[in-house]
């Protein structure tokens, strides 16, 4: 048996792979591979999305006990989702606002006004503030159920499930501008948080067609201010961190007159895992 020592598994999810890895106990040493399944074809929506995901993930629930014979000690289970595979949208809370059911239902009805459904088909977890605005996704209620059977499935335990945004900001909460914009690239999916004054303003997930040239990224920050006209005191003040691991992230350190500075993402991109997007997500996963 191989003596590779591994306390958690990391699991990442794309729209197009599912990527399953053995964090090392050693924080140096490369992650082992030891699932990559292919998500099929689905169109757009995140319905179809979603449930040719969960069709992959029954793949894994079903493997042979000696697929992960490797690892005999894992048994934390570490999600990190690509952002396209949930909503995530910033609520206000109510003036006043009185405990979490207060905040739950203030968070639905922001659900139901951004997407124009009822958000009882997602789970919603949230940062929850009653004073100030704070960040909430939703998880299409099927894939958690088939994440938290996988997990059953094998005596592991779902010990942390995050989109890539969540993952990203909270590895580099320090770094991430009081005034500007934190943007989070992993494969074609493009994540913006606003903030201004230090707390957090909006936020919006783009699926680009193709890898992005400066050219287009410089109009999207353009077109992103545009959108967001308060955030900050004055544009001076404003600056971009840009985050994750997609081979497209910017170097230069001015993008569209504000100041700009690219954190790839320590040890996520890793040859025994084939750098492909569900991989990157699930080193993102790893102990920083």
């Amino acid at each position: 048996m191989s003596r590779f020592q591994a306390r958690r598994l990391l699991l990442g999810c794309s729209a197009s792979e599912v990527v399953l890895l053995a964090e090392p106990e050693a924080g140096t040493a490369a992650a082992q591979l030891l699932v990559a399944q292919a998500v099929a074809a689905a169109s757009a929506a995140l319905a179809d999305v979603s449930a040719a995901l969960c069709a992959a993930l029954q793949t894994l629930k079903t493997a042979r006990p000696d697929a992960f014979a490797s690892v005999p000690d894992a048994r934390l289970l570490v999600v990190t989702l690509d952002d396209s595979l949930a909503r995530s949208f910033v609520v206000t809370p109510p003036r006043g606002a009185q405990g979490l059911r207060e905040l739950r239902a203030t968070a639905a009805a922001r659900f139901a006004a951004l997407y124009g459904e009822s958000a009882d088909d997602f789970l919603l977890v949230g940062d929850w503030h009653a004073t100030s605005p704070f960040i909430v996704c939703a998880l299409p209620r099927p894939l958690h159920q088939a994440l938290d059977e996988l997990a059953q499935a094998h005596s592991w335990r779902l010990a942390s499930l995050a989109p890539a945004l969540i993952r990203v900001g909270n590895r580099l909460c320090t770094a991430i501008p009081a005034d500007g914009w934190l943007l989070v690239g992993f494969g074609l999916t493009l994540t913006l948080l606003n903030t201004c004054n230090d707390r957090v303003a909006a936020t919006r997930s783009l699926r680009l067609s193709s890898a992005p040239d400066f050219a287009t990224l410089e109009t999207l920050v353009e077109q992103e201010r545009l959108r967001s006209p308060g955030s900050g005191e004055s544009a001076g003040g404003q600056s971009l961190l840009w985050a994750g691991a997609a081979d497209w992230l910017p170097e230069p350190t001015t993008i569209a007159g504000l100041e700009s500075r690219t954190m790839p993402l320590s040890g996520v991109v890793s040859p025994a895992a084939t750098g492909s997007a569900a991989a990157q997500l699930a080193l993102a996963g790893r102990r920083p």
